[in-house]
């Protein structure tokens, strides 16, 4: 028999979390989760300046997305550490360090079943630390995924992304999910045109020549209409399944997203990931959680302690954040098109709600080619706003009127799509 679960989000009911109030200043901050995938498996490590100034996505306490290296520079990285994982059969596998915090294992690998591992760090400054021994607590198994139009629990309407999964050993009922969502972007004013500057200011050839300020088409070098974007989960999206009879989910809730959401515009594509972890991670991350629910994270509660299964073995009651995952993952991808489920129906409003109807067109500043410029018109703009990036090229202005110049111009967010993403076309994409 088959049981609905409900999803765990930032508003549902979670057992209080006592705060434990330490000094805090300097600790290491570990973050990592290793799978059941063969692949290169990843540690970060950092350091927190003080614990009441804890930034939870920069700090590396973020677990709230995909275990993906971060490309942008991380507070107070933690390098020249040596990092090793060790199983219960003595086989050790080393990470080297690739700078910026990040620690990548020397080959790669997944978990295996009935194996127990512990995570070892020796930093440069000669503290240890390690991790209980932990292991796979079952098989992760996504049974479907997949969308329907719907509405949210605020009466708004959209597309609910559903996943029915379980773990196939029944010996965890605790889950973690997270996604990578990609999505498809069409620039609705593009131009196989663009604006190229001659001459930004007039100059005097000599004494009798003048010439203005000038531009001229020329075509794009690159692919700038068609785009995609990719963003990773932010919530901690936890479900259990021990009030039930057996570990299996039918009819999770992982997104809903708004149809007046311009991500959903075109095609939309999510890959989803289902951890089966244990009772310890899951209770970590709920306490998490708490943290993550206060705006502002640390300052609303007595500054305190996030226990979890790493500690410092150097010095006695010594200071350590994160926590070493271990856990049986499952992916699968689902694609969706606005019309699957709108057929015939408006097109979410554009990014920034952006109106890209609305056409400008800035005087250049060249009298040969504006329109008439009476007494009150704004000074010309053409030249700064496209050196500027802000506009972009639409269509010729075959007749300006007053205090016009002699292109139609959009703003650079509507007629470039490398604005808001890149225009190489992931290899899964299908259309």
């Amino acid at each position: 028999m088959l049981y609905i679960t409900t999803l765990f989000s930032f508003t549902a009911c979670i057992e209080p979390f006592e705060f434990e109030t330490r000094d805090a200043e300097g600790i290491l901050v570990v973050q990592t989760s290793m799978t059941d995938i063969v692949k290169n498996q990843f540690v970060v490590l950092s350091r927190a300046a003080d614990l009441a100034n804890v930034n939870i996505e920069f700090d590396s306490l973020d677990v709230r997305q995909s275990f993906v290296p971060a490309t942008n520079e991380r507070l107070n990285p933690e390098n020249g550490a040596k990092v090793e994982l060790v199983d219960d059969q003595g086989n050790v596998i080393e990470f080297t360090d690739k700078d910026n915090g990040l620690y990548e294992s020397t080959l790669p690998f997944g978990l295996a079943e009935n194996t127990d591992y512990q995570l070892r760090i020796l930093t440069a400054n000669q503290e240890t630390y390690e991790s209980g021994f932990e292991s796979l607590s079952g098989k992760s198994k996504i049974n479907d995924l997949y969308v329907e139009r719907g509405f949210n629990e605020n009466g708004e309407e959209g597309v609910i992304i559903y996943a029915d999964g379980a773990n196939l050993t029944d010996e965890s009922d605790f889950f973690r999910y997270d996604y990578v969502e990609t999505y498809k972007i069409i620039a609705p004013t593009y131009s196989g045109l663009q604006v190229e500057i001659i001459r930004e200011e007039g100059i005097f050839v000599n004494d009798t020549t003048f010439l203005w300020p000038d531009v001229r088409l020329q075509r794009r070098q690159e692919e700038e209409r068609v785009c995609f974007n990719s963003n990773s989960s932010v919530a901690i999206d936890l479900a259990n399944t021990n009030t039930l009879s057996a570990a299996i989910l039918e009819g999770h809730v992982v997104r809903f997203i708004n149809r007046n959401n311009a991500i959903i515009s075109h095609r939309y594509s999510m890959l989803l990931n289902q951890y089966v972890i244990n009772s310890g991670a899951y209770n970590y991350y709920q306490n998490l959680s708490n943290f993550a629910q206060s705006e502002s994270v640390f300052s609303e509660i007595q500054p305190g302690f996030l226990e979890g299964n790493i500690r410092r073995t150097d010095v006695e009651d010594g200071l350590v954040l994160g926590y070493f995952e271990v856990a049986s993952v499952d992916r699968k991808r689902v694609f969706f098109s606005y019309a699957d489920l709108f057929p015939g129906e408006e097109l979410p409003p554009f990014f920034g709600n952006t109106n890209c109807d609305r056409l400008l067109s800035p005087a250049l500043g060249n009298p040969e080619k504006d329109g008439p410029q009476p007494l009150g018109c704004p000074p010309p703009a053409l030249i700064r706003r496209v050196k500027a990036e802000e506009l972009n090229y639409f269509a010729i202005n075959e007749d300006p009127g007053e205090c016009e110049g002699p292109y139609y111009m959009t703003p650079s967010i509507c007629g470039d799509c490398t604005i808001l993403g890149t225009n190489v076309k992931p290899d899964f994409w299908i259309d």
